[in-house]
């Protein structure tokens, strides 16, 4: 059973209109673009965002509308067909029975299991595991966390650094939740706007891009 997605982020209208275009990562049905600099989660018929709108996305491969014009794009080509240089590190996650993606990870060099969801904005842990890894989240900012059925404390912190196997990010934003939710940690877009992300047939690859 997954886990509900924790919504953090606002979202503002915008009507600027895309100059480059890659993409990043890619799901069934969705696709991770950057747009202008800028990662977007992108649905198959969704909003389109600064003039990009998703029309349709494989493991393989992502067909994107862009200030009217259609055009299929594979992982790390941008508009003019360039590739982006190879990555440093490399890992593999395998879906487990619930459909979830889960691996051992590292926060503030202390290792802990993580969830990667694509849905949340940030890195989401709760107070308990925060404790044990000594992250002194009190001294966060507070701020009130919406989750599937409640609305709860929170604080919102900086941790020096999360790593999965040899990709590791410094300075990633995360949220604190008062008490056990999530029961693991969440490993949110805060970390993932920093790597490539694709999935095949029940394998997750992610991909450094530092």
């Amino acid at each position: 059973m997954r886990l509900p997605t924790l919504l953090f982020a606002l979202i503002f209208a915008t009507h600027s209109y895309a100059s480059n275009v890659q993409v990043v990562g890619l799901f069934s049905g969705k696709a991770l673009v950057m747009i202008n600099g800028q990662r977007h989660l992108l649905s198959a018929n969704g909003k389109p965002v600064a003039g990009v709108k998703l029309l349709k996305a494989s493991s393989n491969s992502a067909t994107l509308e862009i200030n009217g014009k259609t055009r299929t794009f594979q992982l790390s080509r941008d508009m003019n067909g360039g590739i982006q240089e190879p990555e440093k590190a490399t890992i593999s996650i395998t879906r487990n029975n619930q459909g979830q993606y889960i691996t051992r990870g590292m926060i503030n060099n202390q290792s802990i299991d993580v969830l990667v969801d694509t849905g949340a904005n940030v890195l989401a842990i709760n107070s308990i595991d925060a404790k044990r890894l000594g992250i002194n989240y009190q001294a966060g900012k507070p701020v009130q966390v919406e989750t599937a059925s409640d609305l709860v404390n929170g604080y919102h912190v900086t941790l020096k650094s999360v790593s999965i196997g040899s990709i590791r990010v410094n300075h990633v934003e995360a949220t604190v939740i008062e008490g056990s939710y999530p029961d693991i940690v969440l490993l949110g877009m805060s970390f993932l706007k920093h790597v490539k992300l694709s999935e095949h047939r029940g394998v997750m690859q992610i991909e450094s891009v530092f």
